[in-house]
């Protein structure tokens, strides 16, 4: 359903329903360790289903036949979804006003489309079987993820929001970690799928449980008047009211992802052709390669986990900026040492360096954008955000796929390189970026905290 229409026009804020303050306040108040990991820990649940999607399905996939440009047609799913599913799914949640909260419900329903898309993909028998469930499966993680990220500003207080969306890195590094060691120590196909649905449905009724939503007193009259009839206007309305700093946040963003999509499509079938020299996918050889994808995804994620417990210090000692500007170049200097690369070592260093790139871009734009978010349109913009982390990444699959496949042989490095060069790209558009300092003194309430920052 397009964003605007969901409620009547209305002239002036009006209660949606009643909180007691003291409630209110306890959901405001700055969290412990331990109430920022239950936030996050639905996060791992998240990322344990796509690494097992990163991972597998690129092997899944060319073992029923698909070459470069149809893997990276068929791999346009997750930033597709992303695009459709996100903005929509933001609007909504921004408007919820169930008893269980605004964002939780779509936690949990995106959870549960997101094991049954799991529990069968194991199971398909041709090509096009697996296309489309796995674009089912992305737009099921994408019902959940969006407003995930929104619910960070609705029950954090902004002096802990950095850490809070370090945190969720954290336990993003945690879920892929262990997602691919298991994969590397016990490599069964159905078995994997099977474990990355339970882990979702266990890690969501975790942080669902755990987390207490603010109740959403009021409606800002912006939200629900005047709206777009359609969602390619309410779109465009959507990016033409983001922040100038927003917008150049969103553009810096759209840069890394370009980047990062080549090598999420196309590092699981790289490391079987470059490194052990195989484009037979039922051979032994390919085999040694798809076990070195996961301990590569593994160390990448690691290093992210490892990292992500130090980007909130990082950022109070220097600037949120520097350090992302540090990790993204660390993941272009990877990306193009990718060419040169010959040993499942070099390999492993490379991913190395690309974690620390992967940690800071989990964390730091969202707490960038974060900072100059209206009030009240956190889902809407969050939403509109992730456009520019999905439709980079569905150019990057169609005109790098077909690159690859038409100009260089079939060559994946070559898209390798071409996702350094974005990175590249994305950190000198990264300085143009000016961040606001937010303050470290408590609100007794999120208006006030809105007001002051």
């Amino acid at each position: 359903m397009p964003p605007g229409i969901l409620m009547p026009p209305v002239q002036e804020k009006r209660p949606v329903h009643s909180a007691s303050p003291t409630v209110d306040a306890d959901a405001w108040k700055k969290k412990n360790f331990w109430q920022l990991f239950n936030i996050s820990v639905g996060f791992l649940g998240i990322q344990f289903a796509w690494a097992i999607q990163n991972g597998q399905m690129g092997p899944l996939l060319e073992r029923l036949g698909s070459d470069p440009q149809m893997l990276g047609l068929i791999s346009c799913a997750g930033p597709v979804t992303g695009v459709l599913v996100q903005p929509i799914v933001g609007a909504l949640s921004d408007r919820c006003g169930l008893p269980m909260g605004r964002r939780r419900p779509f936690l949990l329903l995106g959870a549960i489309l997101t094991v049954v898309a799991l529990v069968l993909m194991p199971n398909v028998s041709a090509l096009w079987m697996a296309a489309v469930l796995l674009w089912i499966l992305d737009a099921s993680i994408n019902i959940t993820q969006g407003p995930y990220r929104s619910m960070v500003p609705d029950v954090v207080h902004p002096s802990q929001q950095a850490s809070a969306y370090s945190m969720m890195s954290f336990t993003i590094g945690l879920g892929s970690v262990a997602a691919f060691v298991i994969a590397a120590m016990f490599p069964n196909l159905q078995g994997l799928f099977y474990l990355g649905a339970g882990a979702m449905l266990v890690a969501m009724i975790w942080t669902s449980l755990t987390t207490q939503e603010r109740p959403m007193e009021i409606i800002p009259a912006d939200l629900s008047a005047g709206p777009p009839d359609n969602f390619i206007m309410g779109t465009l309305k959507s990016i033409a009211s983001m922040p100038k700093e927003g917008l150049k946040l969103c553009l810096t963003h759209s840069l890394t992802w370009f980047g990062l999509m080549c090598l999420f499509t196309f590092f699981s079938v790289y490391v079987p052709h470059h490194i052990f020299g195989t484009t037979d996918p039922n051979s032994a050889l390919y085999a040694n390669g798809v076990q070195l994808v996961q301990i590569c995804y593994a160390i990448l994620n690691g290093v992210c986990f490892l990292f992500s417990m130090v980007i909130g210090k990082l950022c109070a000692a220097s600037s949120k900026k520097a350090v992302h500007s540090l990790g993204l170049i660390c993941m272009a200097g990877a990306f193009i040492a990718m060419w040169f690369i010959q040993t499942p070592t070099e390999a492993m260093i490379a991913m190395g360096l690309i974690g620390i790139g992967w940690a800071t871009t989990l964390s730091i734009p969202f707490a960038l954008l974060s900072d100059h978010l209206p009030k009240g349109k956190e889902g809407v913009m969050m939403g509109t955000f992730n456009i520019f982390i999905a439709a980079p990444g569905v150019i990057s699959n169609l005109l790098v796929g077909k690159v690859v496949h038409d100009y260089f042989n079939d060559n994946v490095a070559v898209a390798l390189i071409i996702g350094g060069i974005a990175m590249i790209l994305s950190v000198i558009m990264l300085q143009t970026v000016k961040e606001r300092k937010t303050s470290t003194e408590p609100h007794p309430h999120p208006e006030d905290a809105y007001l002051a920052s």
